[in-house]
């Protein structure tokens, strides 16, 4: 008995593992800001970057699970999130066009990274993201159709999202680590187009979160997100 609790439980820890990992190897702004910092040489500032994405999908993740994320699919909700989303990143992108100025005029600008700071900056750019709500609703699902529970309790919703962020926070970690030891070896030339494709990744999303915005306020009768 004790025998197939455990082996239920390896599969809810590994499935939600797996999902968060999977999650996670597109190419965001997050990967790319973790990426340029540790190739910089800047481990702890990536590493605390991967923090602040993980902290925010931690509460993505518990707020849909636990029947609360409802609140942040509402059209209004969504407009604040947006607005605010918009806000951040076009300080960020400012923080990255400085960044990128260094590295040809390092005079003007010098390049600290604050470990604080780079917990934000994932924070920031990972909670502006709502529509990682779908994902845990999907993976979710995925997992409920496995059947390997009778009864969904609090307990496994919880270690569910602990997974989910652990293979999230586990693969940026993986890929802090590797970067930053080829930091070296890297061209340099890898290094300026991973700060132009940063740029380029922060106006997409601004422009992103202003197309939802308008698309929301000028198709107010259609329920958001109607198959959630």
């Amino acid at each position: 008995m004790n025998s197939v609790i455990f082996l239920k439980f390896s599969v809810l820890i590994g499935f939600s593992l797996f999902l968060g990992f999977l999650s996670a190897i597109p190419v965001g702004a997050v990967q790319v800001d973790v990426a340029k910092k540790a190739i910089n040489g800047h481990l702890m500032p990536a590493l605390a970057v991967a923090a602040g994405s993980v902290t925010s999908d931690f509460i993505y993740g518990t707020l849909t699970l636990f029947g609360i994320g409802h609140f942040l699919v509402l059209k209004q909700s969504q407009i604040i999130i947006y607005s605010l989303g918009i806000l951040v990143l076009s300080f960020l992108l400012y923080r990255s066009y400085r960044e990128y100025r260094h590295v040809y005029h390092p005079e003007d600008s010098p390049l600290v990274y604050k470990k604080r700071f780079s917990f934000l900056t994932g924070f920031s750019i990972a909670i502006t993201n709502p529509g990682i709500i779908i994902w845990w609703i999907i993976g979710f699902k995925l997992f409920i159709d496995l059947s390997v529970f009778s009864e969904i309790t609090p307990l496994i919703k919880l270690l569910f999202v602990l997974g989910g962020c652990a293979g999230l926070g586990g693969y940026l970690i993986f890929i802090a680590h590797v970067l930053h030891r080829m930091g070296k070896a890297f061209p340099e030339k890898y290094i300026d187009r991973m700060q132009v494709g940063l740029l380029v990744l922060l106006v997409a999303l601004i422009g992103y979160f202003g197309w939802q915005i308008f698309s929301i306020a000028f198709n107010y009768s259609q329920p958001l997100m109607s198959g959630i």
